[in-house]
């Protein structure tokens, strides 16, 4: 069980240090250009709605990717939300 919980803070660091570096990357995107990009934010919010859904469902961190959809666990409802949401701005900022 501890081993679990170390695997799953672990990841959900690393997780969180990615949505860190996405917010530092558009941060440093607009200090260059000094123009805000509404597709380029949607893209950013999107990805950061894809990470939190991640997050949401802490016994997936532990698991290995190949077993996520051979095994009973399952995403939380609001991880689907979550990933609702980033599906309809990664595509809004497509365009």
């Amino acid at each position: 069980m501890e081993d679990n919980a170390i695997k799953i803070r672990r990841s959900s660091n690393l997780i969180k240090g990615f949505m860190t570096l996405v917010i530092i990357m558009q941060a440093v995107q607009f200090y260059q250009t000094n123009i805000m990009d509404l597709g380029s934010i949607a893209g950013t919010i999107g990805v950061l709605s894809l990470l939190r859904g991640l997050l949401l469902s802490p016994y997936l961190l532990a698991a290995p990717l190949n077993h996520w959809f051979k095994s009973d666990l399952n995403f939380s409802k609001n991880s689907y939300k979550y990933f609702g949401l980033a599906f309809v701005l990664i595509i809004v900022s497509s365009f």
